[in-house]
C-alpha cells in the first residue's frame, strides 16, 4: 500500500481482493486509503456485493454493508456509496473528505472517455498494462467526440502502443503507434513505431514494412541509428534485448510529461 496505518476496527482473516491492482486489504482503514488514493479507478462493480459481503462477514460491520447494499438499489451515486464508506472508518478529516468530494464532483463533468483514460492511465502508470488496455479499447470503441479532439486521441493510441510493448505485443503496438502518428505528427511516436516494427520483424520483413509506409532515405537511417543506439545501451547495462520495451517505456515517459492531455 505504500503507507502504515492504524488500524482501530476489526482486521480480516481472508483480505478482500481487488484483483486489477493485485492488491489485498485487511482492513476498513486500508479500504478507506485505497479508495481514497486511487479515485480514479474506482466505479460502482468494485462496491458491490462482494464487497458488502466481505464488510458483513470478516469485518462484522452489517450496518454498513447493509447501507451500501441499500443505496445501490436506490441508485444511490458512487461518490455517496465511496463517502459513506470513508465516514464509517473516521480515518480522513472533514476537510480531506470534502476535497475527494469536490474532485469526485469534477470527474462526474468529464465525459466517458475522460474518466476511461484516467483510470487506464492509472493502471498505466502502476504497471498494470493488461487492464490499462483494456480500458484504452474501451475508450476506442465509443463514437469518437469532437470535442475531445485529435490530441486526446493521439495520446490514447500512443499510450495503448506503449502498454502493448510492455507485454510484447509488437505487431498490435506498431499499429497503435502509426495511428497515433495519423491523428498527430508527432516524431516520438514515429520513433517508437519503428521500434516496434523493428523488434517484431525480421530485417528483411521491416524492410520491406518501412517501403510501403514511405519512411526511407536519411529518415529510415535516423530512425534506425536511435534503435541501435537502444540496443547498444541495453547491452551496456547487460541486458537482454527484449528489455527494449522499457526503453520504449521511457520515451513515452518523457513524451507524456511534456505533451500529456490534461
Amino acid at each position: 500500500m505504500g503507507a502504515v496505518l492504524i488500524c482501530a476496527q476489526e482486521q480480516a482473516k481472508t483480505p478482500y481482493y481487488i484483483e486489477s491492482m493485485g492488491i489485498r486489504l485487511y482492513s476498513m482503514e486500508e479500504l478507506a486509503y485505497f479508495l481514497y488514493q486511487n479515485i480514479y479507478l474506482v466505479d460502482k462493480r468494485m462496491l458491490g456485493v462482494r464487497l458488502w459481503d466481505w464488510i458483513r462477514t470478516e469485518i462484522g460491520n452489517g450496518d454498513l454493508a447493509e447501507r451500501l447494499k441499500k443505496g445501490a438499489e436506490a441508485g444511490s451515486s458512487l461518490q455517496n456509496m465511496v463517502l459513506t464508506i470513508l465516514r464509517s472508518v473516521n480515518y480522513y478529516t472533514p476537510e480531506e473528505l470534502e476535497q475527494l468530494s469536490s474532485k469526485m464532483k469534477i470527474l462526474n463533468t468529464y465525459q466517458e472517455q475522460e474518466r476511461l483514460k484516467l483510470r487506464a492511465d492509472e493502471y498505466f502508470i502502476n504497471g498494470n498494462y493488461q487492464a490499462a488496455v483494456y480500458e484504452y479499447e474501451k475508450i476506442l470503441n465509443i463514437r469518437q467526440s469532437e470535442r475531445l479532439g485529435v490530441e486526446f486521441y493521439a495520446h490514447v493510441w500512443n499510450n495503448l502502443g506503449v502498454c502493448c510493448c510492455r507485454l510484447f505485443l509488437f505487431g498490435r503496438a506498431a499499429k497503435a503507434f502509426r495511428t497515433s502518428y495519423q491523428y498527430q505528427k508527432d516524431p516520438e511516436v514515429l520513433k517508437e513505431y519503428v521500434c516496434a516494427m523493428r523488434l517484431g520483424l525480421t530485417e528483411e520483413d521491416f524492410e520491406e514494412a518501412m517501403e510501403l509506409q514511405n519512411i526511407r532515405g536519411e529518415q529510415l537511417e535516423s530512425l534506425t541509428e536511435e534503435y541501435d543506439r537502444l540496443v547498444e545501451e541495453s547491452t551496456e547495462h547487460l541486458r537482454a534485448p527484449q528489455d527494449l520495451p522499457g526503453k520504449l517505456y521511457e520515451l513515452e515517459r518523457e513524451y507524456d510529461r511534456n505533451t500529456r492531455y490534461a
